[in-house]
């Protein structure tokens, strides 16, 4: 009895101590996982005020974009351009004021400062060093939507006349201006087939401070040479330490005859019949280019179109050669141009239809960088007994409103010598009046040429 008594009394003084231990061991378990909670918590705050910023970044986002497409211009659906597909042109128009000898005219004319066209290109490449291409551009006449005619060494597209006797042809052109298809390897050159620039014009073009346009003397130049081939092949070498060769053959008409003698063209609109070998000639130039200076001459032969009757025994037969450079002294360019030419014809009458000599000196000066004024000075030297030398005074002014569009204002006149009826182009197209169009002999025609033109 007394050993059961004490066994209760010791339990009764330590169990407090036993169950104030086991209550410490909970409440520290309590204590950490409180904190691992917290710690948890923290975590999760931190991750909500991220996606918070983020979510609120997100909306200015969107909101601006939203903002951005509201100011866009509304764009139709249409079907996109395929790869190596591009559209190019100009749009070009203005008023003339001219005086061609039957008092002052003012009109409203396309292509003054340049020929405006919309022209179609593509390129496909083949390997790292060939590709091939092709290009159909045609001439537009801005002031009354019909296309414009530019003549070639067989044809005048712009009159219907037929450029090939082929029986799918109509004669009428649509793409006036140039058309080929071509192959281009940087290893052994460039060769297309087509209608195109002749290697003595493509000098004259490069060489003329208006670039066959505006106040261009380009109309004594044409007098006596070609600026196209129709139905022709051309070749140009790749580049050899700056320099270049271009060479071109056009088969002419392309007419079934046998016969040097007969009417050209045979019976109205039929081109089937002529003279053999009509409009059939070879054109050739080489060019030098270092830095600022760019060097070239060039060559042209081929049969003209016209009526060969006896006692000639051929078509008659022009030929001319050319000299071309310019230099660029960064603030003022320089261009020069020589070009010689002559028809000849034998068994008839008059040997020598034409002689004569052509010459211009120019400048282009860039101010200020949308500002540049060109001028040039050419002139005509008649080489036959009737000596009608002719002088072209010339003179521009642009301002560039961006990179593809400007304004600009040009002058011309010609005047004329000894009976001469050489006139001047008033623009791209050569539209002033001639000879054939009411021009007196011994006149001097002026033109002032104002309008705006955009290039795309």
């Amino acid at each position: 009895m007394q050993k059961r008594t004490l066994y209760f009394a010791m339990l009764a003084c330590f169990a407090p101590l036993a169950l104030g231990s086991a209550h410490a061991d909970t409440i520290d378990e309590l204590r950490a996982e409180i904190a691992a909670q917290k710690a948890r918590l923290e975590k999760l705050e931190a991750a909500l005020t991220a996606t918070a910023a983020n979510a609120a970044s997100a909306s200015k986002k969107a909101d601006a974009a939203s903002q951005a497409v509201a100011a866009a211009p509304v764009k139709g659906k249409g079907p996109s351009m395929p790869d190596g597909l591009a559209i190019y042109g100009i749009v070009d128009a203005g008023v003339e004021f001219g005086n061609y000898g039957q008092g002052t005219k003012t009109r409203i004319q396309s292509g003054l400062g340049s020929a405006s066209r919309l022209g179609f290109k593509g390129e496909r490449s083949f390997g790292d060093d060939l590709s091939a291409y092709f290009q159909l551009e045609a001439g537009v006449s801005i002031d009354n939507g019909q296309n414009t005619g530019h003549s070639s060494n067989v044809s005048n597209p712009g009159q219907g006349g037929a450029s090939s006797a082929s029986v799918n042809s109509t004669g009428v052109a649509v793409f006036s201006r140039n058309t080929f298809i071509g192959l281009n390897s940087r290893t052994f050159g460039d060769l297309r087939f087509g209608r195109d620039y002749t290697p003595i014009y493509s000098l004259t073009s490069a060489s003329d401070p208006f670039s066959i346009g505006g106040a261009t003397a380009f109309r004594l130049w044409s007098s006596a040479a070609a600026s196209r081939f129709d139905n022709a092949l051309f070749y140009a070498t790749p580049s050899f330490a700056g320099f270049q060769a271009k060479l071109a053959y056009s088969a002419g008409m392309e007419n079934n005859s046998r016969a040097d003698v007969g009417v050209t063209g045979g019976a109205p609109g039929n081109s089937n019949t002529g003279p053999e070998g009509e409009g059939r000639g070879w054109s050739a130039s080489l060019s030098y280019a270092n830095g600022p200076l760019v060097l070239g001459a060039g060559y042209l032969s081929y049969l003209k179109m016209g009526t060969v009757s006896a006692p000639a025994t051929e078509n008659v037969e022009r030929r001319a050669w050319n000299l071309a450079a310019t230099y660029d002294l960064k603030f003022v360019k320089l261009y020069g141009h020589f070009l010689h030419g002559a028809d000849t014809q034998a068994g008839a009458a008059t040997f020598k239809s034409l002689d004569r000599n052509v010459w211009w000196l120019g400048a282009a000066a860039p101010l200020g960088g949308r500002h540049t004024v060109r001028a040039v000075y050419a002139h005509l030297d008649d080489r036959l007994s009737t000596n009608r030398d002719s002088d072209h005074y010339g003179a521009g002014y642009e301002f560039a409103l961006d990179k593809q569009t400007d304004l600009y204002a040009y002058y011309a006149q010609v005047s004329n010598q000894n009976g001469g009826q050489n006139s001047l182009c008033a623009g791209g197209t050569c539209q002033g009046y001639d000879k054939d169009s009411g021009l007196p002999a011994n006149f001097t025609p002026k033109s002032l040429m104002l309008g705006a033109r955009y290039r795309f």
